[in-house]
């Protein structure tokens, strides 16, 4: 399965939209987001260990325990048990969150490195990043 940016960025969104500090499993799903009812929607359990892997979310206490962290328990039959576990957004995953919200930033993923490995196009939206926000300060500082 690909990697698809826009559906990462819809999952943080939710974090980012929220009034509280932590979520569940639940408010993802109240947000629209299809985990799947009786048994995990794939494209969700793919994204979702993507963000647990690159520490993008972690537990209240700022662990991971594999999809636990996110209140997922899978039975052997791939059917799912969704735990009310607090969840929270790492300030990586604040950072990447920015990142993907930034329409420039998203385009030069979505284009040019949607084929680079994640950390690559972690640190890329980053320095990308980085970069728009300098030439806005330098327009800024310039016209003083």
């Amino acid at each position: 399965m690909k990697i698809d940016y826009d559906y990462i960025a819809s999952i943080l969104n939710v974090f980012l939209e929220s009034n509280t500090a932590h979520l569940t499993i639940f408010d993802i799903k109240d947000s629209g987001i299809d985990i799947g009812d009786e048994f995990i929607d794939e494209k969700f359990l793919f994204h979702v260990q993507l963000l647990i892997d690159n520490e993008l979310i972690s537990n209240q206490h700022g662990l991971r325990d594999g999809l636990l962290t996110a209140g997922i328990r899978l039975n052997g039959n791939r059917s799912v048990i969704l735990v009310k576990n607090n969840i929270r957004l790492t300030q990586k995953g604040h950072d990447f969150s920015k990142s993907l919200q930034n329409k420039e930033v998203m385009a030069k993923i979505k284009n040019e490195l949607k084929d680079a490995p994640f950390k690559t196009v972690f640190d890329g939206g980053q320095k990308l990043l980085a970069h728009y926000a300098k030439k806005k300060l330098d327009e800024i500082m310039g016209s003083d």
